[in-house]
């Protein structure tokens, strides 16, 4: 075929769209609707690859009774093509946004969000076609609330707000009719939370299982209970230790990180030999112990070990290697929301879960 006449071809089938700051992209022909911009559909990916459009959402969609060498095909096709899903043709159908919220404040101070919490959350919403939305709303400490769920865009949220008063946002839902599940806040109800007690609890029971019994507990306050507004977290992990102390019959040995001296580190470590043990709330906490330790001329790991609860690891070779994280079950905390979103509907109240 003339050169010529072949790229003819091409440039009738192939539509350049130059977007600001991604360069060009493709957009082929539908032939179907003869409309030379629009993006690629489920018919297109069915005719090129030789099967149904039915065969082509079952294969995308996980569904159906097909050959794992079909499926393969489909997907490789349908990502040559650079097909995706128009979730806006789908939420219209089905009277949805086809997004759930995951709700903070604006301020971005009383919000966490860990990224294996938040990359699991993803990946599971997209096993229900849905997709991710980040929302955020007004600080209750500056007045009244005023927000209208209906006009977020989404189906439901998830609402990441782990300290000061939720009362406010938690009525603004609640009236709205909206499905919303509260992460790593300890609620009655519609909440999924790490079980903080559990964790600290079984820590101290499998040391003392090992012959560790020189167990103490750096905590940001010792107060028997949390202050107003701090997270549940800082009085379970305290309780969770102390009870299991208590149960192994070992003396506790507490100390707060803002409080805490050189002295105080040198004196532990004679009272808890031969194997002085300290587990912290955090990493903030396990950071100050460690510079304590090292202010006072102790080898850190050989004559006092680090334990500290975190989201994850630091991931940096010489702390990882001086101290020992329990990383938090963001994972399963992902997948524990997702599970209680997909059972709830409307303001329907589900019991918290803790996860473990």
């Amino acid at each position: 075929m003339n050169p010529k006449r072949y790229l003819n071809l091409v440039l009738r089938n192939i539509k350049y769209v130059f977007l600001p700051g991604l360069g060009v992209r493709t957009m082929r022909r539908n032939k179907s609707s003869g409309d030379a911009g629009s993006p690629v559909t489920q018919a297109f990916v069915a005719r090129t690859a030789g099967v149904s459009q039915q065969t082509v959402s079952q294969a995308l969609n996980g569904t159906g009774r097909i050959s794992g060498k079909v499926r393969q095909h489909v997907f490789d096709v349908a990502r040559r093509l650079e097909y995706r899903p128009n979730k806006q043709a789908l939420a219209l159908r089905n009277n949805t946004h086809g997004a759930i919220g995951l709700v903070g404040l604006d301020d971005n101070t009383r919000s966490f969000i860990s990224s294996i919490f938040l990359q699991r959350l993803q990946i599971s919403l997209q096993k229900i076609n849905k997709y991710l939305s980040f929302v955020t709303v007004p600080s209750p400490e500056m007045g009244e609330i005023d927000v209208n769920p209906a006009k977020m865009g989404i189906d439901g949220a998830f609402v990441n707000i782990t300290q000061g008063d939720i009362k406010p946002l938690l009525n603004v839902f609640q009236s709205a009719g909206m499905p919303e599940i509260w992460i790593n806040n300890k609620l009655k109800y519609n909440s999924v939370y790490p079980d903080d007690y559990g964790a600290a609890s079984r820590i101290v029971s499998f040391m003392v299982s090992q012959n560790f019994t020189g167990i103490g507990y750096v905590g940001s306050t010792l107060v028997p209970g949390r202050p107003p507004g701090s997270h549940y977290s800082i009085e379970d992990r305290y309780r969770g230790y102390m009870d299991a102390m208590a149960k192994s019959k070992l003396r506790p040995m507490t100390f707060s990180s803002s409080e805490m001296t050189s002295d105080d580190l040198r004196s532990f470590i004679r009272m808890a030999q031969p194997s002085p043990i300290l587990i912290c709330y955090e990493f903030n906490q396990a950071l100050y112990v460690l510079m304590a330790a090292k202010s006072a001329g102790i080898k850190i790991p050989d004559e006092l070990k680090i334990i500290y609860f975190h989201s994850e690891p630091i991931w940096d070779n010489g702390i990882d290697a001086l101290i020992r994280c329990l990383p938090v079950p963001n994972d399963k905390i992902a997948e524990a929301a997702i599970s209680m979103f997909g059972h709830k509907s409307g303001s329907q109240e589900r019991k918290a879960r803790s996860v473990g």
